[in-house]
């Protein structure tokens, strides 16, 4: 039985989207359609995740696509594919090319039954790319066919899959990992695509870390940050950033802004002030976030230095109507390093006597191009809004 299409999920004309909304925004609504994307990575990585998530986001807005697997039987793959939610099977097309090697049965209308055949093999995609028309093709994984055959002949028939792909108006990804190819053979095969999305993952203090940036190959083409991201049962992939810093002077409103953020917030209070710290967490439009609040007083600045350590970003609470406070906002500002993204949240705009834009940047000597958000933390205005800036400014979307 199929879903219902995802509500959260735009659909821009001539573009397939990701499926993570700060992604699909610097991408101006997703990848072009048709284009060629390559999914690559030096060391095993997380990439057939995101390949997954990007099949399961054409199939919810209501898209065919086509998924060729060498690894996985495509009872498998579906059973894998169930692990983000209820998805329309009969918009989802195999390619099997596991089953014959498996000795398995298959019902799947396009299959592989000589894996040792290349002309074969590409004979059977091709005939499944022009049949079923897809909006998205993934290849999982060029890797299989570079490590069987000649390099220079899957280089060719990598060439003529793409034409293919391209002449139906599919967005083909092919996933690949560099076993076997030499650099200019890496280049080669980069310059083919439109998009390069990497990844790269990596143990930090015991936490395993999962990263991705997104490059336009063309002329002044687009390149994302390396954009952290993680994945939740019935959900997919959500980008997740660690650690998001809420500061600002005393009695600004931070306490505020992190539980008007937040799913669940808790705050270490001592006479109805914070000496400690808060913390929430924050799940809005496939953006994870954990929110750390400091105080504002000089005298717990030995908390904010601990906390200020490998953040993602900074979220800086003025309060709009204390003019004396803006010289220790800017004092607060200044002991982040200077790689930080941050975001100025002018709270308390709502009040008689908050300032307006140029008073704040002149009081904190902020140039043309900080972001300032007026907000009002008590009815939840504006704070939403001032993430996302954050988020676009940490994924390089501004």
């Amino acid at each position: 039985m199929g879903s219902l299409p995802d509500p959260r999920l735009s659909v821009v004309e001539g573009r397939v989207a990701t499926g993570i909304p700060v992604i699909d925004q610097r991408l101006g609504g997703g990848f072009r359609r048709p284009s060629t994307l390559l999914f690559f990575s030096e060391i095993p990585s997380e990439k057939r995740l995101f390949a997954e998530h990007f099949t399961v986001t054409g199939l919810r807005t209501g898209e065919t696509c086509l998924y060729v697997d060498f690894f996985r039987a495509p009872q498998l793959a579906r059973r894998e594919l169930s692990t983000f939610g209820p998805i329309p099977q009969d918009r989802l097309v195999f390619v099997d090319a596991t089953s014959t090697q498996l000795l398995l049965p298959t019902e799947e209308k396009y299959r592989i039954t000589n894996i040792e055949d290349l002309d074969h093999i590409v004979r059977i995609i091709k005939q499944a790319i022009a049949q079923s028309r897809p909006a998205r093709v993934v290849i999982d994984s060029m890797e299989f066919l570079a490590d069987r055959f000649d390099k220079r002949l899957v280089m060719r028939y990598w060439r003529e899959l793409i034409e293919v792909a391209k002449e139906v108006g599919s967005a083909v990804c092919f996933m690949f990992i560099n076993w076997t190819y030499g650099e200019a053979e890496v280049q080669e095969v980069m310059t083919m695509c439109d998009y390069v999305v990497e990844f790269h993952t990596t143990m930090k203090g015991g936490i395993l870390r999962n990263t991705l940036r997104v490059t336009e190959t063309g002329e002044g083409g687009l390149r994302t940050s390396w954009v952290p991201y993680t994945f939740r049962e019935l959900v997919g992939l959500t980008v997740y950033f660690p650690r998001i810093l809420v500061t600002g002077p005393f009695s600004a409103g931070k306490s505020t802004v992190v539980k008007a953020l937040s799913k669940t917030s808790v705050s270490v209070d001592r006479l109805g002030t914070t000496v400690s710290f808060d913390y929430g967490n924050v799940d809005l439009m496939g953006l994870e976030a954990e929110l750390l609040g400091t105080p504002g007083q000089e005298r717990f600045e030995f908390i904010f230095r601990i906390f200020a350590r490998e953040v993602s970003g900074l979220l800086l609470v003025i309060d709009a109507t204390r003019r004396e406070e803006l010289p220790r906002a800017r004092q607060m500002l200044d002991l982040v390093e200077q790689s930080v993204p941050y975001v100025i949240l002018a709270n308390k705009s709502d009040l008689p006597g908050a300032m307006g834009e140029g008073e704040i940047r002149q009081g904190m000597n902020l140039s043309k191009s900080d972001p300032i958000v007026f907000t009002v933390a008590t009815e939840a205005k504006g704070v939403r809004e001032a993430l996302q800036i954050l988020a676009e400014i940490i994924v390089g979307g501004r």
